[in-house]
Parts: C-alpha cells; structure tokens; sequence
C-alpha cells in the first residue's frame, strides 16, 4: 500500500481510530493483522516470505540461546544469518550474478551459450526486513538485547506497517520492548506526529513527485538534452531522492508517534553537511549505523592497523552501493562515496587542516559534499536505454555535463521551484534556528489546519493522478 494514496488516505485514520478503540489486549493483535494486511497489498504471494523471515530468524535464535557450547551458538547464528542472506541475494542480486557471469565468459544476454536471466520480481521491504533480522540475530548473539519472548512480539517487529517497505531500518533494542505494552492515546503524540506527517506529505507530494516528472524524460533520451540539462536533472535527482525517501521516512515515523510508538529520526538535513562523511551520519541513518555496527565493527573497525581502518571504512561505505541496487551504476556510486569517505579520514586526521576547514562559513561547505552527491547521482540514477547500458549512460551524461552539449533545455514550473525553495528555507531554518521553529510548530491548531488542508490536497491529487511509487521500494 503506497502512502500517497487514497487507499492509505482511509486506511490510516481507520487504522488509529479502531486501534486506540480495542481494549489494551487486542490492539496489539490488531496491529499485527494490519500489519500483514499492509504488507499483502502490494502482492500476496511475497508476505510468505515475510512471515518465513521473521519465523525462521526467530526459531534460529531461540535455538542459538539454548545452545551450551560456543560453536553451537555461531552455528545456528550463521544459519540465520545467512538465512536471510540468502533471501536477499535470490530475489535482488542473483540476475546481476548472472549477468556478471555471462559477461567475464564473453556471452551476450541472446547467445544461446549465455545464461538466462530468473526475472524474479523484487518483494518489497526485502532489504530493509532481512538487514532487521539480522542485525536482530546478531544483537542477541552479542548480548546487547534479550531474546524475543514470543513469535507474536518478533513478528510485530519485523511487520510493522508503518515502516515495512522502505524504512526506517528499526533495531531490537529500540523498538523491540515497545511491542511488549499496548499504548495509549495521548495528545501530545498525535501533534507530533501530524506534524512529522504533513512533512512527509509535503515532500513526497509537492517535490518528488513533480520533479519525477520532469527529470524522467531527461534520463531516458539523454541524446536530446543538453549539458546544463544534465546538470540540472543530477540536482533535481538529488532533491527528489531525499525527498521521496525522507517523505516516507516521517510519515513512518509520524504514524508510529501517533499509534504511540518512537522511531528513531532517519534523515537530519543531510544536505548541510560539511563533509561526505558527516553527510552520511545524516542521510538514512538508520541504515548507516547499521553499516557501522554490522559491518564497519564485524571487519575490526578502528581497533585494527591504520591501513586496515582505511579498507574497513571503504568496504563498509562501498556495501552501501551495493544495498541500494543490483547494477554496475550503483557499485560505482558506492565507490566513490568510500572513496571521499576515506580521501576525508585522510586528510582530516591533521588537525591543521580541521581547523582550516573549520574556519570555513557553513553555508559555503554545504557546496562540497552536495556536489559530489549530485556528481554521483547522476550514474546512481542512470538506466539502460536502446542506445547505452546504464553504466555508458552515466558516463555519457558526465560526459555532457562537464563538456558542454547543446539540446533542449528543459523549464521548471514556478511550483516547482517554489516547493524547493521552502524546503531548503525550512531545512536551513530549522539548523540554525532550531529554538524559533519549535515554538512555531509547537502550535497545535496551525499543526492540525496545515494537517487537514495537506489530506484534503493530497486527497485531490491522489483520485485524479496514478500516484508515484517511492523510489526505495525498489532498493
């Protein structure tokens, strides 16, 4: 089920409204059907999948707990582990695999020598669910958080509607124990949470959507635009992909602070970071310190050589782009942001040139990382086309951009340009004035007037235009 939908648009307030109706026993029940329900509307066949992870990853730990011996205990984390793993790589990589292979043997796709690709349809929420799962399997392996007491409980915890499909990517130890109590309503936590809600909205429906539109046709026939063109769809690229997932990201989270439920942030106005790096302490945080704790620490982390601490950091950051797609496009993106992580761990290690940096307004070190990741996305968001794969596409593109090429050059609607202009104006109000924005939103009847306007907007939007699906629910 799409939030930017009318069927979402009923199903949420039904949802809240029956929950907080139940008596305490129930709306845990409750959630866990609607949950499944959410889950199956996308398609019916794949919530078998959902619930094999969370009952296969919750039977392997028990088993793990149980265990006397050490190895015993690896062993059935291992197979968790790798359970989940496997679900992965069998319904998001193993054509890339293929292609791979068909590639280093000489084959192309038609030779009756090559081998065929599966076409499996990716579920969605596989990457986010399974990396839950996981890190759930090895947070109890490390001791970090007891076990779950029941399959219900787990299942809560890997189903949990609000962020199913496109998270953010919840840890046990931050939402497990609230899955133990049913809430209560409270009205401090509806306002929160319409508030972070009419965000979402906002971003989903008046950036992303409609510069989706403008950039597509860009991304298809490169051929036909001109260089400033590829500038300018990298940039609208980059402001989409925020916004499309930091959109989803608040209305999770704002559904879950209603329902009485927090989630942790996930975006923090990573495009007035100062660095590559801290742009991805910012940027889907969730999955970042994912990637540290799992990852990053699992190869050693800093504890080892420095040497080693620059490969560990590069791995760890290259992973990334492999999450995010099974495609050349996304392995290169992937290594350039390690590559600037480490280049930045580098030379930031001297503390001269920190503080030089440092010296450096704010505002004007925002241009450095948002450059880079606009440099990037214009391979992270290149497709195969008649001409060129997706790869020589991006290149082509990169190629035009800082070359110059003449074509059309595409307009922006006066809309358009406004919907960016008050995102970024509230983006950097909220940085720096972080005090005068809270005491504006704090204001509960413009929090519920905005809230009503924005669903009656949406509203209008959703029944007479086919709604735009978010970009990470093909990651």
């Amino acid at each position: 089920m799409l939030f930017n939908s009318i069927h979402f648009l009923l199903f949420g307030p039904i949802c809240i409204l029956i929950y907080f109706s139940l008596p305490l026993r129930y709306r845990t029940v409750w959630l866990f059907a609607i949950s499944l329900y959410f889950y199956a509307i996308f398609k019916v066949v794949y919530l078998s999948l959902l619930i094999f992870c969370f009952l296969g990853t919750k039977f392997f730990v028990d088993r793990m707990v149980d265990a006397r011996t050490n190895s015993s205990k690896l062993t059935y984390l291992n197979i968790a582990v790798l359970g989940n793993l496997s679900l992965l790589f069998l319904f998001k990589y193993l054509d890339f695999f293929i292609k791979v292979i068909n590639e280093i043997s000489g084959h192309s796709f038609c030779e009756p020598d090559s081998l065929p690709p599966v076409g499996i349809i990716l579920p969605m929420g596989i990457s986010f669910f399974t990396l839950q799962a996981i890190s759930y399997a090895v947070d109890v392996y490390r001791g970090t958080v007891p076990k779950a007491e029941s399959y219900f409980q787990f299942g809560l915890f890997i189903s949990f509607f609000p962020q199913l499909v496109a998270g953010p990517i919840i840890r046990a130890g931050d939402m497990l124990h609230q899955f133990l109590v049913p809430t209560e309503y409270k009205r401090e936590n509806l306002i929160l949470g319409l508030r972070q809600i009419l965000a979402g909205f906002f971003k989903k429906t008046f950036v992303a959507d409609p510069i989706s539109v403008l950039i597509d046709p860009i991304y298809a026939r490169p051929d036909d635009y001109s260089g400033f063109a590829m500038w300018l769809a990298a940039f609208l690229f980059s402001v989409q992909v925020y916004c499309d997932f930091a959109g989803y990201s608040d209305v999770a989270i704002g559904l879950g602070r209603i329902l009485g439920f927090q989630i942790p942030v996930n975006f923090q106005r990573p495009f007035l970071s100062g660095t590559i790096t801290e742009l991805w302490r910012r940027w889907h945080i969730s999955f970042s310190s994912w990637l540290r704790d799992y990852v990053y620490i699992s190869l050693g982390g800093s504890r080892v050589s420095t040497l080693r601490v620059y490969l560990n950091l590069f791995i760890t950051t290259f992973v990334s782009g492999i999450w995010h797609g099974a495609d050349w496009t996304y392995v290169l993106w992937g290594a350039i942001h390690a590559s600037m992580m480490v280049f930045e761990k580098l030379i930031f290690q001297f503390e001269w040139t920190k503080q030089k940096w440092n010296k450096v307004p704010r505002l004007i070190q925002v241009f450095y990382p948002f450059g880079i990741f606009i440099i990037a996305a214009i391979l992270f968001r290149s497709r195969d086309t008649l001409e060129r794969s997706g790869l020589k596409n991006g290149f082509f593109m990169l190629k035009s951009a800082f070359f110059g090429k003449t074509g059309i050059i595409p307009e922006i609607p006066i809309p358009v340009v406004l919907a960016i202009f008050l995102l970024f104006a509230s983006e950097i109000w909220q940085e720096f004035y972080q005090s005068t924005w809270e005491k504006l939103w704090n204001n509960e009847k413009l929090v519920i007037l905005l809230t009503v306007c924005m669903y009656i907007v949406c509203f209008a939007i959703y029944s007479v235009s086919a709604s735009q699906q978010f970009i990470y629910f093909q990651f």
